[in-house]
Order: C-alpha cells, then sequence, then structure tokens
C-alpha cells in the first residue's frame, strides 16, 4: 500500500451534529493523498454511526474506537495510526476550507521546513469571524522563519491549524497529556525545537465555538487546573530550551491564562478552592519573576491576595475592577524625596492586610495616551492637532513636546497648549481630568529636509515621562491632504508620516446640505445608495440620508462592493436631531459614515457623568415640573410598560408633559412627546425635576430622587429565572451586578407585580418593602386587541403562510468583550427549509449586542419596535427560559421550548423560581430537528390552562388603566 502523503487525526465525541460538515469538509480538500484517521473517544451521540458510514463509503478514512480518555489520548492514538509522509489535526465538530492542507503540505515541500502553520477563523453561530488570538502571529505570510524570530508565534498555541513533518514529529516524540488545554505543551515545544518554520497568512481551519465546549466552560475549576498545568509545562519547557522566549511567553500566559483561575476563585468553593490556590502557588514558582513584575498594579493585587490564599479580600478587588476600576486613580504618599505614587486600589496602605507598597507600584499603569486627529496645511506650515497624557495623572501638570525624527535627527515642533474636554471624554474614566492635554504643533516645511519624517511624543510629569508615537484617531482613518511645496503630511492606523514630493492622484470632497450628505467626486459613476433621496446628477452629487441608528455604516454600490475615494479635509460633524454625524475613510479609501449620539464632550464618559453630579444638585433647587419621564430598557426602546402607561395617560388628555430617554436615538419619538438624550444635562434636568419616573429597569448611578416625585418601577418580566438577592446562592453568582439594588431600589415608591406569584419573589430579590401594585402587566394589555391579521401584513408574511417566532433570552456567559452574544443554536435554514410553509422571525434579546446576521427566508424583527405585535402575528412561539412565555400565554397559542442547555442555565448560571420541566406549557426540545417536529404538531397542552391560570390571572387587557388610576390617585 502506497504511504499517503498527509496523515489528519480526527478525534470526535458527541458531537453528531457537526461531524457530518467537518468530514465532508475534509472529503473535499484539494489535495489528494490524505488518509483521515478518526478515532471515536466513547461517543453517546451517533457520532460513530456517521463514522462508520464516512469510512465505509470512503477508503481514505479509518475508524479506530476507543473508551473515554479524553481529547489527549484520542489524538496520541490516532498519531500512532498515521503513516502519512506528514501530520496534522482537526477536530469533529471543526471544518476546514477546500485549499488548506494543499497549501500546507506545499509549502513544506517547497521549504523543507519541520512545521508550517496557518491562520484562523471561528464558527460564531454559523458565521465566519476572524480569531483575534491568531491574528496577530499570521498577519502576513513568511517561509523559512521560526519563533525565535518571530515572536508573535507564541500565541500560535493550537494544534489544528498545522502541518508537520512527520519525520520531525517522531524525532522528538511529541505526545499530548492526558488532561485538557493539552494543545500549548506540544505546539510551543514544536515551535522551538523545529529547524524552520512556513507561516501563511491564508486561512487554513474553522474553529467552531460551542456552548458546553471546553473553551466555553474555562473557568470551572477542572479546566483551570488543566490549564494551568500546560502553562506550567510549557513555561519550564522555555526555561531550558529557550530561555529568551520564557519571560516573553510567561507575560503573555499571565496577563490571559490567569484571569481565568482569577474569575474562578470568584465562586469556587471547598476543595475546588483548595486546589486552585496550591496550583496557583505551584504555578507562580515556576513563571519567569518578570511576567509577574510586568503586569498592571490591578493583577499584582489580585495574585498577590490570591497567592496569600487572602479570598475574601481577593472576591472584593474582583468587585471593584468590574464597578469602580475607572473612578480610582493615582496617590501619592510619602514626605518631600520620598513622596511616591501608588495606584488607590483596596486595601492600599491598611495595616490589617500587610500588602507590600510595592504591589500598588503604578510604573506599569502610566502610559502615554497620545492622538494626532488634525492635519492642516497654512502655506509652508503645518499644523497637527491632538492631546497627549500620561494615564492616570492629571494633565494640568505634563509638559509636551513633539518633534520630527528620523535617523536620530530630531526636529522639534512648536507646541501650542489647547483645551480638549473630548481628551477626558474618550479616556473612560472618571478620576482624572486630561482637558489640558490639547495640542496644536506648528513646523515650518520649508525647514525640513526631503525623506520621510516620523511624529514623537512624550510627556513628562515631575519625575514621570513617557514617549512614543502619537496614534491617529479611530475617526480620523486615512487622509490625504494637499499640501504646498511638494510635502504631504499623512494619518495612518499608526500615526503622523509626512513625506515630500508625493504626485497629485487626484482627491474627493466631502460637503453637507442641511440634514443630508453630499459626496462629490471628480469622476462619478451612477451609484445607488439605501435611503438615497436623489441619484446623481450632472453636477457629480449624490445625497445620502444619514441612517437613524447609532454605529458606522458601509456605503456599498449596487454590486455590493465598498465605495472608496480619496476624501481631502473631511467636515466637521453636524448635529442631525440627537444624533452626530461625521464621515471617516479607511486605509482603502472606503468611505464610512459614523453616527453617534450627540452627547457635548462634557457630558460624554465616566469623568462627565461624575462631574455632572453637582449640576444634577442645583436641578433640585428648581420646582417639580408636571412632567413624566418614560425609560424602557435604559433608554434602547420606547415600549414594554412604560409605553403601555404613556399611551394610557396620552389617550386620558392629562395636563403632562411627556419625556422619553433614548440612549441613542434609534427608536422614533412617540407622538405628544418629546426625547432627551441618555446622560445629558437635559435628561439630568428631565429626571430632577419630573413629577413622574416610570421605568422598567434600574436608573443611572447619578440619580437621586427630589423631593415631590413619584418613581414607579414597572420591572419587565415574570421570573422563572432567579433575580437579584437570590442569585448569590448560585455557582455562577453576579454578584458585583447587584450593588444597583442597594442604590436603586430604596427610591422606588411603587412596583408592579404581574401576578400573584411573582409579588413574594420581588419583594425578597429586590429587598423592596414599598408599595406593590397588583395589576398585571400593562404591556400584555395589546395581546386582547384584534390586529393580528394587520400586522402580519406589515410585516409581509404571505397569505396562508403560518409564523414561528423564535425569541430566545440572553445567556450571562456568553459575551464578547463588553458586548453580551447571541449563540444562534438553532439551525433557522435548516428549520426554514423543513417548514416551508411557515416563516421563521427572530427577535433577539434586547441585551444582545452581539448577534449574528439572521439570513433570509428567516426575518430578523430584533429592531421592531412592540413585540406584543409579534405575539399577535405569531402563530407559535419557540423561546427558552426568556419571560417571553408569561406574555404569550395571554394568546393562548402553542408554545415550545429550545432548551438545549438547560442543566447549564438553571443549575449553574441562573435557576429557576419553580420546576420548569414539570410545569412548562409546551414541549422541551433539545435539537433543531426535536423543534422542527415540535412546531409541526404544536398544541395547547393541558399544562397550559394551569400556567395560564398561575401568571396570568389579572391579564384582561385593563392593566394600564388600573396602573394610571392608582399612580395619580396620589393615595398611595
Amino acid at each position: 500500500m502506497n504511504r499517503p502523503t498527509l496523515s489528519v487525526v480526527v478525534p470526535f465525541h458527541d458531537v453528531a451534529e457537526f461531524l457530518p460538515r467537518c468530514l465532508n469538509s475534509l472529503a473535499k480538500q484539494r489535495l489528494k493523498s490524505i488518509e483521515y484517521v478518526l478515532v471515536d473517544d466513547g461517543s453517546t451521540d451517533g457520532s460513530a454511526v456517521i463514522a462508520k458510514a464516512k469510512a465505509a463509503a470512503d477508503p481514505r478514512f479509518t475508524l479506530i474506537q476507543q473508551e473515554n480518555r479524553g481529547l489527549g489520548p484520542a489524538r496520541n492514538a490516532g498519531a500512532r495510526a498515521a503513516r502519512g509522509t506528514y501530520l496534522a489535526f482537526a477536530d469533529g465538530d471543526d471544518t476546514l476550507p477546500r485549499t488548506a492542507y494543499a497549501s500546507l503540505v506545499g509549502s513544506l515541500e517547497a521549504t523543507g521546513s519541520d512545521l508550517a502553520c496557518g491562520n484562523v477563523k471561528r464558527i460564531v453561530s454559523g458565521k465566519l469571524r476572524p480569531s483575534a488570538g491568531h491574528a496577530e502571529a499570521f498577519a502576513t505570510s513568511a517561509t523559512g522563519t521560526h519563533i525565535r524570530r518571530r515572536h508573535a508565534l507564541l500565541a500560535d498555541r493550537t494544534i489544528w491549524n498545522k502541518v508537520f513533518r512527520r519525520e520531525f514529529w517522531d524525532r522528538h516524540g511529541f505526545e499530548f497529556p492526558a488532561r485538557n488545554y493539552e494543545d500549548s505543551p506540544v505546539t510551543i515545544p514544536a515551535h522551538v525545537l523545529s529547524r524552520s518554520t512556513d507561516v501563511l497568512e491564508e486561512v487554513v481551519y474553522h474553529w467552531r465555538v460551542r456552548t458546553g465546549s471546553i473553551s466555553q466552560r474555562r473557568t470551572e475549576p477542572a479546566n483551570v487546573l488543566d490549564r494551568l498545568a500546560s502553562m506550567r509545562d510549557v513555561s519550564e519547557f522555555l526555561n531550558e530550551h529557550a530561555p529568551r522566549l520564557w519571560a516573553r511567553h510567561d507575560l503573555l500566559v499571565t496577563e490571559f491564562d490567569l484571569a481565568f483561575l482569577l474569575e474562578s476563585l470568584e465562586t469556587a468553593e471547598g476543595a475546588d478552592q483548595e486546589a486552585l490556590l496550591d496550583s496557583l502557588a505551584e504555578t507562580l514558582g515556576v513563571l519567569h519573576p518578570k511576567a509577574i513584575a510586568k503586569q498592571p498594579s490591578i493583577r499584582r493585587l489580585e495574585l498577590h491576595l490570591a497567592a496569600n490564599r487572602m479570598v475574601p479580600e481577593l472576591r472584593e478587588v474582583r468587585m471593584f475592577r468590574r464597578a469602580s476600576l475607572g473612578d480610582a486613580g493615582a496617590v501619592r504618599h510619602g514626605w518631600f524625596k520620598r513622596r511616591r505614587w501608588f495606584m488607590d486600589y483596596p486595601f492600599l496602605r491598611d495595616p490589617a492586610k500587610g500588602i507590600p507598597d510595592s504591589v500598588y507600584d503604578p510604573g506599569v499603569d502610566f502610559q502615554l495616551k497620545a492622538v494626532v486627529d488634525g492635519v492642516q496645511m497654512d502655506g509652508s506650515v503645518l499644523t497637527a492637532r491632538g492631546y497627549a497624557y500620561i494615564t492616570h495623572l492629571d494633565s494640568s501638570r505634563g509638559v509636551i513636546d513633539l518633534w520630527f525624527q528620523r535617523e536620530g535627527v530630531r526636529l522639534p515642533l512648536a507646541v501650542k497648549r489647547v483645551t480638549r474636554m473630548d481628551a477626558t471624554a474618550d479616556s473612560g474614566q472618571s478620576a482624572t481630568c486630561h482637558d489640558d492635554a490639547g495640542f496644536e504643533a506648528s513646523i515650518d516645511l520649508a525647514d525640513v529636509p526631503r525623506g520621510r519624517w516620523n511624529l514623537h511624543c512624550s510627556v513628562t510629569d515631575g519625575e514621570v515621562v513617557r514617549k512614543g508615537v502619537p496614534e491617529a484617531h479611530p475617526d480620523t482613518g486615512y487622509r490625504r491632504y494637499p499640501a504646498g511645496g511638494g510635502h504631504q503630511p499623512s494619518l495612518t492606523e499608526e500615526g503622523l508620516v509626512l513625506r515630500r514630493r508625493v504626485k497629485d492622484r487626484g482627491h474627493a470632497w466631502i460637503e453637507w446640505s442641511g440634514d443630508r450628505i453630499a459626496v462629490r467626486t471628480r469622476k462619478v459613476q451612477p451609484l445607488v445608495f439605501q435611503k438615497t433621496t436623489h441619484r446623481p446628477g450632472e453636477d457629480g452629487r449624490v445625497l445620502i440620508t444619514p441612517p437613524a441608528r447609532v454605529g458606522v455604516w458601509r456605503i456599498r454600490k449596487t454590486d455590493g462592493t465598498p465605495l472608496r475615494l480619496r476624501v481631502g479635509v473631511s467636515p466637521s460633524p453636524r448635529r442631525i436631531g440627537v444624533h452626530l454625524v461625521s464621515f471617516r475613510t479607511e486605509l482603502e479609501g472606503e468611505v464610512l459614515v459614523v453616527v453617534q449620539p450627540a452627547l457635548e464632550d462634557d457630558e460624554r464618559g465616566r469623568f462627565a457623568e461624575r462631574r455632572l453630579r453637582g449640576t444634577v444638585r442645583h436641578f433640585k433647587r428648581n420646582p417639580i415640573r408636571e412632567t413624566v419621564v418614560f425609560d424602557a430598557y435604559g433608554g434602547r426602546l420606547a415600549s414594554c410598560n412604560p409605553r403601555a402607561i404613556f399611551e394610557e395617560m396620552r389617550s386620558r388628555d392629562l395636563p403632562l408633559e411627556y419625556v422619553w430617554v433614548t440612549r441613542d436615538g434609534s427608536f422614533e419619538t412617540p407622538e405628544d412627546s418629546r426625547v432627551v438624550l441618555h446622560g445629558s444635562k437635559e435628561h439630568e434636568h428631565a429626571l430632577a425635576t419630573a413629577r413622574y419616573l416610570v421605568g422598567n429597569r434600574t436608573q443611572p448611578n447619578w440619580y437621586t430622587k427630589p423631593p415631590g416625585q413619584t418613581y414607579l418601577q414597572t420591572w419587565h418580566g415574570t421570573p422563572l429565572k432567579k433575580l437579584g438577592h437570590d442569585l448569590r446562592d448560585l455557582p455562577f453568582r453576579r454578584t458585583e451586578l447587584l450593588d444597583w439594588m442597594a442604590r436603586d431600589v430604596p427610591q422606588w415608591d411603587l412596583l408592579i407585580s404581574p401576578n400573584p406569584f411573582s409579588t413574594p419573589i420581588m419583594r425578597r430579590a429586590f429587598g423592596y418593602r414599598g408599595v406593590v401594585l397588583s395589576t398585571g402587566y400593562p404591556r400584555n394589555d395589546l395581546l386582547f386587541a384584534d390586529r393580528s391579521a394587520a400586522i402580519r401584513r406589515r410585516l409581509g408574511v404571505p397569505p396562508g403562510k403560518k409564523v414561528v417566532l423564535y425569541a430566545p433570552t440572553w445567556r450571562d456567559d456568553l459575551h464578547r468583550g463588553k458586548k453580551r452574544r447571541l449563540s444562534m443554536e438553532l439551525d433557522l435554514a435548516r428549520m426554514q427549509f423543513a417548514l416551508k410553509d411557515h416563516v421563521v422571525l427572530v427577535r433577539a434579546h434586547h441585551l444582545i449586542t452581539d448577534r449574528p446576521k439572521i439570513k433570509a427566508p428567516a426575518i430578523d424583527v430584533t429592531g421592531y419596535p412592540e413585540i406584543a405585535d409579534l405575539y399577535l402575528a405569531a402563530d407559535v412561539l419557540v423561546t427558552d427560559y426568556s419571560s417571553a412565555m408569561f406574555d404569550f400565554a395571554c394568546t393562548g397559542k402553542p408554545m415550545v421550548f429550545f432548551t438545549y442547555d438547560l442543566e447549564r442555565y438553571r443549575d449553574t448560571l441562573r435557576g429557576f423560581y419553580f420546576d420548569f420541566t414539570a410545569e412548562a406549557p409546551g414541549p422541551l426540545t433539545r435539537t433543531t430537528d426535536e423543534t422542527i417536529d415540535a412546531i409541526r404538531e404544536a398544541a395547547v397542552p393541558a399544562a397550559y390552562r394551569t400556567f395560564r391560570q398561575k401568571f396570568c390571572p389579572w391579564d384582561d387587557g385593563r392593566a394600564s388603566s388600573r396602573v394610571v388610576d392608582l399612580l395619580l390617585s396620589g393615595s398611595l
């Protein structure tokens, strides 16, 4: 039998839903001489049946079966059976581009390197996204390189984006450990031991983000312990074999990997806690000393507390980090020459805790922040505008210097200080003012020799000096400016670059025209813009109505390609209603329209919020006005219970002014009302002087109820999942998010209860002792009107089609940075294909800020203003643990519950107030196919009536009237 060129080892365990796609992507690889060694690691879900069928149908596939021993041993078993000249690994729930192995093997054949690796994209809810962890390592291709020269490869720790020369693999005896996080103890040593490595910018692997996978359960104690063990293995290897990489690696993993340990320690108890602390002590004894010393002081403080087993103090610091880190600055202690800076974090100089002062040293925290966001020419004089400061230090004391530099030659710029309140607003903190950080730096280019000069900056504050290269402001993008004398200054993502004698290549310019934007180019093509009011005329003008939603909007031509222009000096941002609209261009010249809330610089950011509290106190001296302020979901919508109460008040022709809070102007202003921007002076004035405040969530942390005001808290759902203080007893505690109750709940005058079941729960969970209105939810009044046919027409539902509304809740543990993510585990494409007589509507939870694009024929109705309309339009509701079930029960129509993560959500994340599996008014499903079957057989079970009696006894279409009567009576 001929030896295959490549062997690919594919271990799998209970991935039947994804394995067919994986195997199909392997079978379609352009490289022909491949054997695939499938290793069944004790699957129980039918995965082995799928693998056997593939092996029977395609001789390139063979199957090994073993008891469940873990991914590492499964890979080792496959590697031992592999016969190829080259060796690769793939996981059974992932996929690969067709050219992946042809490119990787082809590179090794051409160069003779021991190892080839390529770029990665992640599969997130069915959509491919760049893998941030691989971005730097694979920014550019390189053959015959090495990790000792290309240090970014220290972040390339995954096994499945690589092909190894089998002789190299065997010579070093690589083997995976029998634990999770088994990749890096193989991949990093392989990088170090290889004679040379080929790096491909090309994407060679699609890595699936899957709920419940090891990577998504990374703070569970057992997984953290495995992660630390792998961390130690690699650190010890580098200490022995590549000491120059040792500190770099350990600094990288300390920054990220130890974060999971610290998060796990927030909730771990008993033996789990002891094991984590023991493992940390062992890990700190192995890591390079610089790995801890170069961490920010807040991380050093956390690690010091954990290393000294001060877990209660650690948890307090973790809460502080999430809630108040941006409010803490640097402070000075000591006398005269011994006076030193420290970060003002918990337990600083607390003799009872005995934490060394060195833990709070701000050397790493003091960073240069220098931005250039404007350049102009006046004759031969170039002026660069921007701001520069040292983080955590007040800018009024700082001395700013700027200069052009080339090959050791420095040309100083004349610096004029200017006020830049936006520097403070954009700083993300409230402790330090950077209003004085602005500069205008000028130089006469007639005195500048030809060549490329880079702009440098330094800020000096006493003994603290920080130097660096200014960056371009995020809104600047790439601009070219006509300049006299052949000079051309450019703002790039790296900062300001000055070049001389660049031939004029033409330009475009942008004008404002009223509340529309005019884009002119010298050469006009017939463009069509969505929401365009006019097509281009002979004068070369295109008028674009700015989008109504906050965000960065890309302009596309009819063929879907970006509009690219060489843009001269862009116009200043223009206020249109509650929006600030501006232009920017990216490096490739693509034009972007940027829509932001029109807050003033002294209204934006945490510092402004703190500064304006004095303004609020001033407003409180004003008399109470006959005004009602409505706030739904923190200003994100004009809906829910506040909207129903507003409509009832408006219908009564009361002598009241109605004000809605909007976070970004994304909803249409309700009739007979006005809007104020969240966080603006108008918002604060409205809250400080209104007779009534109606909200369904907490108010801003600066809000204090003035005398004479009535605060009605409507809340926004019947609780299935636990709330407030009841979350403290769950493994996935979110206690840092409970601080709002101590601040907001005592200010409530009235609280609406949707049903008798909820009243005692809400009192206990919120710690509320005030008046409860037992009225039912006003928002459900809409469900008693016969408007379904009109709504279906408005949504564009074809006659005769049934409507399925999918409305899942959010997940506490699904997030990317500060964005909450929707994991689309339901296969909408398969569901729509199977249910051809149905239209599928998808409504994401209002807290979801990062959701996948919903592809036709399914319809994304997340932006639809009123969810009650969607309930009326739907024939079947598919949800999970959302309070939508309680509202939808008013309609009497069938429900299906897609509960793929029931145990984790119930037992770890949130907990339930009743036995959901026993009382659910519809079937519980786990897979897309089960959900499809349940929709086809949708019916109202016997449990539905009991459910409705328990949770909807007050819903009769008149709750809004009852609430307004009680609110205006003044007798409560």
